[in-house]
């Protein structure tokens, strides 16, 4: 019956993996259709980076024009007031030009008249004004005609200047152009990825409440298959101790009750099985096997036949050594100062297999000997010869 169930068990367990394996595939292809949406949206916002970059580079352009435009008109401006100079210059000249011819000639002053008239005649004298008025006349016609030349080198400077600007503001119009379009398809893409957004946090909230289901799912299971798996051991155990039982009382209705056939050590024994207080910690605590004394290196024997299963170091018994029996029972000899045998040796009720030691926690030489029954220690004194 108990095999049989066993067996149920181990069916039901593997049922549950397998439940669990689904669960998993199933939570590593829903990751990976998340790290698709992921991709898409990074090349969605990739876009929209490109998209600003190209915003900030139209702007600085347009900051750059606009201080251009600003800069031609008011060199323009400059142009057309250095020409509304000259042009005043230029009457101003004229205007004198004008004043000398008739002054010189029509009207000669008095003094230059009376100075020449003593010696020569009038008519002498008005010519020789006229000269002076001519050659007067002609330098200021140069200075006009100068002046008149810059006039036109700066109305040509203003024009220029202005056209500059005109041009500038045309191409400004393209770029105010383009960045509108620019700016629109950014709305759109910021849109679109608002719009992915809030797809995504509901996906993303569907995705974990279904990633804690799982989770959860994934859990009970594996709580059930170690309860199972536990139940199982637990079974098995109580089939193997329920065999070992068997198995023993046919031996001892056969061979007799078990028996330790030589004492482990020849000292006397120091201290019983059972409570007492611990001589290095000072506290009651329960001593599961009897003290023989001796000295380092007295002889440590095999109470009975059996096969070595642990031989080293263990805690605080220090070296020591356990031996298998069999029928669930097993001897343990613990602080020697030498182990002589192996795990896995098979020795004889007699065999020297260590000697006795104060090793792990021991106050002096002495050996700690223990009988377990289905690893519980017993009282080993009742089964000693």
């Amino acid at each position: 019956m108990a095999t049989a169930a066993v067996g149920q068990s181990g069916g039901e367990i593997e049922d549950l993996r397998r439940q669990r394996e689904l669960l998993a595939r199933d939570a590593a292809e829903v990751a990976g259709q998340v790290d698709a949406l992921i991709a898409d949206d990074e090349a969605l916002i990739e876009a929209l980076s490109e998209l600003d970059g190209y915003i900030e580079l139209q702007l600085t352009r347009i900051e750059g024009a606009e201080a251009a435009i600003a800069a031609a008109e008011a060199e323009a401006d400059a142009a057309r007031a250095e020409a509304e100079q000259f042009v005043d210059e230029i009457e101003a000249i004229r205007e004198r030009l004008r004043r000398r011819a008739i002054e010189a000639y029509v009207q000669p002053s008095v003094d230059v008249v009376e100075q020449f008239s003593t010696s020569i005649n009038e008519s002498a004298v008005r010519l020789f004004l006229l000269e002076l008025a001519i050659g007067s006349e002609l330098e200021i016609t140069d200075e006009l005609r100068v002046a008149e030349a810059q006039l036109e080198v700066v109305r040509q400077r203003a024009l220029d200047r202005a056209a500059d600007a005109d041009r500038e503001r045309q191409a400004q119009q393209q770029r105010l152009a383009d960045l509108e379009e620019a700016r629109a398809a950014a709305m759109e893409l910021r849109a679109e990825i608002q719009a992915r957004i809030d797809e995504w946090n509901l996906v993303s909230a569907e995705i974990e409440q279904s990633d804690r289901e799982m989770e959860q799912e994934i859990n009970r299971i594996e709580e059930e298959i170690r309860r199972q798996e536990e139940e199982r051991r637990r079974q098995e155990e109580e089939e193997r101790r329920r065999r070992i039982e068997e198995e023993r009382r046919r031996h001892e209705a056969e061979h007799g009750p078990f028996e330790l056939v030589a004492w482990p050590a020849d000292g006397e024994k120091t201290s019983g099985f059972g409570p007492r207080v611990h001589p290095i910690f000072g506290t009651v605590r329960q001593h599961n096997g009897i003290d023989l004394g001796g000295d380092t290196g007295d002889r440590v024997r095999a109470a009975r036949s059996g096969e070595v299963i642990l031989a080293g170091v263990r805690g605080g018994f220090g070296n020591a050594i356990v031996i298998s029996h069999g029928l669930g029972y097993s001897t343990l000899y613990g602080h020697l100062s030498r182990i002589d045998v192996a795990v896995g040796q098979q020795v004889q009720s007699g065999d020297q297999i260590g000697a006795i030691g104060s090793t792990g926690w021991s106050t002096g030489p002495h050996l700690h000997f223990e009988l377990r029954i289905d690893g519980r220690a017993v009282d080993p004194t009742p089964y000693l010869p």
